[in-house]
């Protein structure tokens, strides 16, 4: 019998943190490539993948195998990954089917899975756990000290990468929120459909005259057919357009140090 790991602590935190991502049953592939070619290319091993573990499944977000699995995901009971969440150190199984625990997986017991695998946890800055990153090799290989180092960091950097992508996901919630109390207060008569329409005239895709009769009569868009200060200011509450350059005084009493800052935050 294929044991079971227990459940982290922490398990009901992790899970909403992990599911509060909102990547799970999206197509991550190119967004996650990079991370499982630099572990090809480091460890020799042929397989490779980064994923996701929420409360029930492990679910992968990008790959690389000679055969890409079609089911991107499975329970978690049933998954190596399991056994490793709790485990600060990556886990590295020279034979798989050697192992106490993964060699009674029904598929190593079977022969459909063989050879050598390297956990390594996907965790925060403050150690919470999301996921795994695993390498595979159909038949045992050997992996030195100094790879399972290199890929451990760049794991730890997939870690803070994937927190950075939570703040800025909650931070722009958070804008969006009050943007639209800002609106609600402000221009209380707008209707979700003339909102709508008013972003879609800042993108460009709108400009026929008599959809923007509504905006007009709202004062948001000018007789022209052009933003009013009042329009403006309301896109900008609303954060959904980031500011590309931000106004700088430099005297240039420095040459080389104002020409680096006129490029920093390109």
């Amino acid at each position: 019998m294929y044991p079971v790991a227990d459940k982290l602590p922490n398990e009901i935190e992790r899970a909403s943190f992990v599911e509060a991502l909102a990547l799970i049953g999206t197509d991550q592939q190119d967004e996650f490539y990079a991370f499982c070619e630099i572990g090809k290319l480091l460890s020799g091993f042929s397989k490779t993948m980064v994923s996701l573990i929420d409360s029930t499944h492990q679910c992968v977000l990008s790959g690389i195998s000679p055969e890409p699995e079609q089911d991107r995901s499975w329970p978690v009971e049933k998954s190596f990954c399991q056994h490793i969440l709790a485990d600060i150190e990556p886990t590295i199984v020279y034979d798989i089917a050697k192992h106490p625990i993964f060699g009674k997986h029904p598929n190593v017991v079977s022969g459909n899975m063989t050879g050598s695998y390297c956990g390594f946890p996907i965790r925060t800055n403050d150690n919470l756990v999301l996921g795994t990153y695993c390498l595979a090799h159909d038949e045992p290989k050997s992996i030195s000290t100094e790879v399972v180092s290199a890929v451990d960091n760049m794991v730890k950097k997939l870690g803070a990468y994937l927190q950075r992508q939570s703040t800025i996901q909650r931070d722009n919630s958070q804008k969006l929120l009050l943007g639209l109390k800002y609106v609600r207060e402000h221009t209380p008569e707008i209707t979700l459909a003339e909102l709508i329409t008013l972003i879609e005239f800042r993108n460009g895709t709108i400009d026929r005259e008599t959809e923007l009769q509504p905006l007009q009569k709202l004062l948001l868009v000018s007789e022209h057919g052009k933003l009013t200060n009042d329009g403006a200011q309301l896109l900008e509450k609303l954060h959904l357009f980031d500011q590309s350059f931000a106004s700088k005084k430099i005297d240039f009493t420095n040459q080389a140090a104002a020409f680096d800052a006129l490029f920093e935050d390109l």
